[in-house]
């Protein structure tokens, strides 16, 4: 494999400067391709375009690196960088930079589950009581593995397997079968029932189950900091409040350790492609070496409409949405962690795939754009079809929402007893950040948009067609909350 650099765009005022501006430039992207097979012929135009649309993602969002790798019909791969693992030392990404791939981790999470199934020691109509003893929920409803596969387990998206709640358990807010809402609740007890059943730490089996059969051999199952030394520098927004928006203001982030199966994986993009490759041939019904072609089938299956995720039109199976991109079905995750965003896009009929990762997080980003944009490209040059000619997505970051349109209050016309519930609640967790509650003389808002509902028993709940987070207040101090619960996990008031 041989590496083509490509320079970036841009110069600095100055002799010196002109040539440091150069040099980094030189090292900002770079393309590293087989120069045999397909990325050779057929498909080296398109990776070119590829690149380049990557290093726009880069600076048009303010990204400080860009990794990315695709899978061309042959099943070979191709690799882009761009940007920096450091930015305050212009330190490229490297290859063999580890990235947090999010909650694309929990495809991995549901093929574990798929092969325990296989081996008949367990069942995906199982009911999670049964595969995970001690489970903090209630008797009922019966909520089976496969409801939790696809999201329509009625559980609480991010909340404690044992949350502080009135009652110290879970819930299931909609009948499971009934509808769909994202839990990552759900595959943190998937990952659970792997470590049971396989008598060990979710991540040996992840490299036992996955890696070691791929050869992915720079995987990892857990994000430590063992391994900190192996990933590029991780940037999250400089101050929450005003830069959680795409090409706000960076700072270096803190380091979090995951070990959960709802976003445990770290990778290299070599790693990934041969994770994509793996994702192409299941989606063609093809399972070795990980399941029977079988039980790839069932794996890759589309489950059911996914109304709630950010593709309209999506379906969701295990770990998987399946998604409509130019015509044709693809398999799609998307991962976002305290410093690192990732996408991923494979389709199956064409043989190809791209994922894509960044080193920030925090600001409602994803490369979605991009690993799509390639997926439909590089099928475009695979199978050409008269009028498929597919254009990137616009690149633009989107200006900070206007102020919410509320109604008129004074302080007279809120009613005392929510006004002692509203201010601003902070939890330390990276993961967390704050809840602003508001009262108005209509009632009671979370982060100035969605209406809250008081439910009998006293927690609340956003307003919503799907609503399965709780939110309970408590603490009172001078007459004013001072802890917010938001599904078991405290927020403490630091009104600022």
């Amino acid at each position: 494999m041989k590496a083509a650099v490509l320079a970036a765009s841009g110069a600095a005022a100055g002799p010196a400067a002109a040539a440091t501006g150069a040099a980094h430039a030189r090292r900002a992207l770079h393309i590293d391709a087989p120069r045999q097979g397909d990325w050779s012929g057929r498909c080296a135009a398109a990776l070119r375009r590829i690149a380049a649309y990557a290093d726009l993602h880069r600076r048009g969002y303010g990204l400080p690196g860009l990794t990315l790798v695709c899978i061309a019909p042959d099943g070979s791969a191709a690799h882009v960088r761009s940007g920096y693992a450091d930015l305050d030392s212009r330190a490229p990404v490297q290859p063999d930079h580890l990235f947090q791939i999010g909650s694309i981790s929990k495809s991995m999470v549901a093929l574990c589950i798929h092969q325990l199934a296989a081996e008949g020691r367990l069942s995906l109509d199982d009911d999670i009581r049964t595969a995970l003893p001690g489970v903090a929920l209630p008797a009922d409803p019966p909520i089976s593995l496969a409801r939790i596969l696809e999201h329509s387990s009625g559980l609480p998206d991010n909340a404690p397997l044992f949350p502080r709640t009135p009652d110290g358990k879970l819930w299931s807010a909609f009948p499971p079968g009934s509808a769909w809402s994202y839990s990552n609740t759900g595959y943190d007890m998937l990952g659970k029932v792997v470590e049971r059943l396989d008598s060990q730490p979710l991540a040996v089996s992840l490299k036992r189950r996955i890696f070691d059969r791929l050869g992915m051999d720079g995987a990892r199952g857990e994000i430590i900091a063992a391994d900190r030394r192996r990933y590029p520098l991780g940037y999250a927004p400089l101050d929450a409040a005003v830069d959680s928006r795409p090409g706000g203001a960076l700072a270096p982030a803190a380091w979090v350790n995951v070990t959960f199966g709802a976003g445990c994986v770290a990778a290299t993009t070599a790693d990934m492609g041969k994770w994509l490759k793996f994702l192409a041939a299941a989606g063609q019904g093809r399972g070795a070496p990980l399941l029977s072609d079988a039980q790839a089938r069932a794996y890759a299956a589309p489950g059911i409409a996914a109304p709630g995720w950010a593709s309209g039109g999506a379906r969701y199976g295990a770990g998987l949405a399946h998604v409509p991109v130019e015509g044709r079905t693809l398999l799609h995750h998307t991962g976002g962690m305290v410093s690192f965003s990732s996408s991923l896009h494979v389709d199956p009929a064409a043989g190809v795939g791209c994922f894509a990762s960044t080193n920030s997080g925090a600001q409602d980003y994803r490369p979605r754009d991009l690993t799509a944009y390639a997926c439909a490209l590089l099928r475009s040059v695979a199978q050409p079809e008269p009028g498929l000619a597919p254009k990137p997505a616009r690149v633009a970051p989107a200006p900070p929402p206007p102020p919410t349109p509320r109604p008129p209050a004074t302080a007279a016309s809120i009613p005392p007893e929510l006004a002692a519930l509203a201010g601003r609640y902070e939890n330390d967790d990276p993961w967390a950040g704050a809840v602003v509650i508001e009262a108005r003389a209509d009632g009671l808002y979370i982060d100035g948009q969605a209406p809250l509902d008081h439910k009998p028993d006293g927690y609340w709940v956003a307003r919503a067609p799907v609503s399965t987070e709780r939110l309970w207040f408590g603490g009172q101090m001078n007459g004013r909350a001072q802890v917010l619960n938001v599904s078991g996990s405290d927020f403490v008031r630091r009104d600022i």
